[in-house]
């Protein structure tokens, strides 16, 4: 056995356990934040928290000036009104073990007031919180081809970040399927806004017609293309 070799080629093993999926939305949630960028936003952001939804994959994301128990308790508060406002309950809460966003007395109260669990993962393992660290990458990722792509202002990424968010949640997801107990067939690809509306909900109307429960996209523009205002008479 050659010591040299275990000391410079050391690497740390991932053990990969396959997990059960959820059966419902907010089940579980997965949580992180996102580091510091180099230039704030306007309204003096530098970083961004990410909740998603293990069944639907749905994201939620805002932006903090600093990531400590204060501002992160905040968000999730937010976060969590939405969640109840779809009539739904956050079970199990998944998350990194940070000291100055989740691991805190204020932060583990309102998980606790709730009767939501909290499941972080062990220090210094980020690939136990595989899901939120790769989603992160995802949007940011997404947010940055944006900004190259339209020459918007570096101040900007706020926007580019939430405008990502908002896209994935009306884009089609390869993991999103449904399949039918007949013959296994694999049925289209789902949006996580449609996945996350239609769960529990009727099918059809009184009438028999049957109920859309996806995104409208009659919103969405090109990131940063031309618009004007509108001013008021009084505002001239």
């Amino acid at each position: 056995m050659c010591t040299v070799c275990i000391q410079a080629k050391d690497k740390q093993r991932f053990i990969r356990v396959p997990v059960n999926r959820t059966t419902k939305p907010f089940e579980l949630g997965h949580s992180d934040t996102c580091s510091s960028f180099s230039i704030p936003t306007i309204r003096d952001n530098q970083h961004y928290i990410l909740f998603i939804d293990d069944y639907t994959t749905y994201r939620s994301v805002l932006l903090l000036p600093i990531p400590e128990a204060k501002t992160c308790t905040s968000a999730y508060k937010a976060f969590e009104a939405r969640v109840d406002s779809m009539v739904c309950e956050i079970m199990r809460f998944w998350c990194d073990n940070g000291l100055g966003e989740y691991d805190n007395k204020t932060f583990q109260y309102v998980l606790a007031a709730h009767g939501t669990t909290c499941e972080p993962c062990p220090g210094y393992v980020h690939h136990k919180n595989g899901v939120a660290e790769r989603m992160i990458c995802t949007i940011t990722e997404n947010a940055h081809a944006m900004m190259i792509n339209s020459q918007t202002a570096i101040q900007l990424w706020g926007e580019a970040v939430r405008n990502a968010v908002y896209l994935h949640q009306r884009s089609l997801i390869e993991g999103l399927k449904s399949k039918n107990d007949c013959d296994g067939y694999q049925a289209p690809y789902k949006m996580p806004y449609q996945m996350l509306h239609e769960f529990g909900k009727p099918t059809h109307d009184a009438d028999g017609n049957k109920i859309s429960y996806q995104a409208s996209l009659y919103n969405l523009r090109r990131f940063r293309c031309y618009a004007s205002r509108l001013i008021p008479e009084v505002q001239h």
